[in-house]
């Protein structure tokens, strides 16, 4: 293989068996859906999904962004993003889903949970409301509801079955409706907006692990540590749809997925062709693989061996990192995933690492030298 000038690849293998660690699985890219334009709302959050397996996309290399997402969907998608799995005894009422249905442990977790009425019909195929997502997402991840409402939408009343849901994912952004606005509660959710929804919901959890969100009893409401607190406002006494309240600033979902990212979407679309199982996004190697490339490119050197962290067993173990087998693919010079992609494809150490059944597990990470070189660290593992 011909390298142009500035163009360098490294590899790097290993194998020793340890006890192995659970971890959770996070995202990549939605550039291989066709339907998916860049920049579009939902992007990252349909990477997220299709990197971690919560939802895939159709045979024709669609995802759907404006098919309605049936209630089936959402409780796979919901339950997946949870890991919600039933106890063994557990029986639903259903006659309209069987054990042979694709979703059934999914239904049957959910309904388990109390987040489904385990009753005659679910209807299956039936398109999800919008209202119907609020309740889902507010009980599939314990958000606490109250009745301090900040926010009110011109068509969601009280004796709605879905207000509180729908006023808490308001107020935490998971919705970024505008306040007095319409939020149309008996709408069909399409595929994109589940996406966009439940990713929104995953990273206010995640913040909320860390400590980051905490909710505060006397405040009736979430907290975010990372943002100046805001005073207190009172409660409305009259809302007036013809006079909403300032729009809140949203966390506005990440439009251009980052190179990392589109490696393991590229890496996993290789792994598909040569008919191997894909690699599972890793999050801890994600961080890791990062926090090499940015050690490389801090000292413009390419090398398995990291001037801060040393070999690669080394980094792995001062990250805590599990692992029975790991593997390294590096690489500078390159402007895009595919090309390094590619060039890893068409060099046979490389490719060995990037088609390897013996891993399971995958993390990226890119970084910009000060002239202007792009280093890139994919690594693999066995869990």
């Amino acid at each position: 293989m011909k390298l142009s000038n500035g163009q360098r690849l490294f590899i790097g293998t290993a194998a020793v068996t340890v006890a192995a660690s659970a971890i959770y699985v996070p995202g990549a890219s939605a550039a291989t859906f066709t339907d998916v334009p860049a920049g579009h709302y939902a992007e990252e959050a349909i990477a997220y999904m299709a990197a971690n397996q919560i939802i895939n996309g159709y045979p024709d290399n669609t995802y759907g962004i404006n098919k309605p997402v049936t209630r089936a969907q959402a409780a796979k998608m919901i339950a997946l993003a949870i890991k919600a799995k039933p106890s063994h005894a557990y029986k639903m009422d259903f006659t309209d889903v069987t054990p042979a249905h694709g979703s059934y442990e999914h239904i049957r977790a959910l309904t388990e949970k109390g987040l489904f009425a385990n009753q005659a019909k679910f209807n299956p195929n039936e398109p999800l409301t919008r209202g119907q997502m609020a309740k889902l997402l507010v009980l599939g991840y314990n958000i606490i509801t109250d009745d301090n409402d900040f926010i009110r939408f011109a068509d969601v009343s009280k004796s709605n079955g879905a207000y509180k849901y729908i006023i808490t994912i308001a107020e935490l952004n998971i919705t970024t409706t505008r306040p007095g606005a319409k939020f149309n509660p008996n709408e069909s959710v399409t595929r994109a907006q589940m996406a966009a929804f439940l990713y929104r919901t995953i990273e206010f959890d995640k913040k909320r692990a860390k400590g980051l969100i905490t909710y505060d009893a006397k405040q009736k409401r979430y907290v975010d540590h990372q943002k100046p607190a805001a005073p207190e406002q009172p409660k409305p006494e009259t809302p007036k749809p013809e006079q909403p309240k300032p729009d809140p600033k949203p966390e506005p979902p990440v439009t251009q997925p980052s190179l990392a990212a589109q490696t393991i979407i590229n890496v996993n679309a290789e792994r598909k062709a040569a008919k191997v199982a894909t690699l599972l996004a890793d999050p801890a190697l994600n961080r890791i693989a990062a926090a090499k490339a940015e050690d490389m490119a801090k000292y413009g050197e390419l090398s398995h061996t990291s001037k801060t962290y040393g070999t690669v067993p080394e980094m792995l173990a001062k990250f805590n990192y599990k692992w029975k087998a790991y593997g390294e693919n590096i690489a500078a010079g390159y402007s895009t995933a595919k090309g390094v992609t590619e060039a890893w494809m068409a060099s046979p150490g490389h490719k060995e690492n990037l088609l390897s059944s013996s891993f399971s597990h995958m993390g990226a990470g890119t970084a910009t030298g000060k002239d202007g070189t792009v280093y890139w660290v994919n690594l693999f593992s066995k869990k």
